[in-house]
């Protein structure tokens, strides 16, 4: 096993229509992403990847938050709360007992995690990162993979921003440190 399938920030707070009804939950839903990602993993099993299912959560009291644009709005609402429904998967989709799941405090999934811990652990190379938001977390892991010295695919089909033209800039942009790849491509 050399390769991984990162699954950034699929969580209630930030993907499902009832509570966040704009942004990534509409690309979401347009472009069937939890299909395509469920079959994805049915892939990535079959291949023996290694599955890593990373969230964003903080402590009730948001010790751990920055006072960020991005993340002082969470604190104010009380979203992205660790071990609540908020910042739990997606139930649509399928996440198996016994994955990986790394908390970030961060945009960043590599920035105070264990992230490069675990891929240097079972020898990965290749990271095939999906997720949301497109121009957020997904920017800065592929690009801060490449400097690690990873070898980054996005597979933008599994991917979602706040709008459209945010996740095509964002994935235009990539190309200079990733491949972009297709659900499709990776499947068949």
């Amino acid at each position: 096993m050399n390769k991984a399938l990162l699954l950034i920030d699929y969580i209630n707070d930030i993907c499902n229509p009832q509570v966040n009804p704009h942004g990534c939950a509409v690309m979401i839903a347009e472009n069937n992403i939890i299909e395509r990602v469920n079959k994805l993993l049915v892939h990535a099993r079959k291949e023996n990847w290694l599955i890593i299912w990373i969230v964003v959560a903080f402590d009730p009291e948001y010790k751990e938050a920055l006072d960020s644009p991005i993340f002082t709005p969470a604190k104010i609402n009380q979203k992205l709360q660790r071990n609540t429904w908020g910042s739990a998967i997606l139930s649509e989709l399928n996440y198996q007992a016994g994955e990986l799941i790394i908390t970030k405090n961060a945009v960043n999934p590599f920035h105070g995690t264990n992230l490069e811990h675990v891929l240097r652990k079972y020898h990965i190379n290749d990271l095939y990162i999906t997720g949301v938001a497109t121009e957020i977390a997904i920017q800065s892991c592929t690009r801060d993979a490449h400097d690690r010295g990873y070898k980054p695919h996005v597979i933008g089909d599994c991917c979602a921003g706040r709008s459209k033209t945010f996740h095509d800039i964002s994935l235009e942009m990539l190309r200079n440190f990733a491949s972009i790849e297709t659900s499709d491509g990776i499947v068949n």
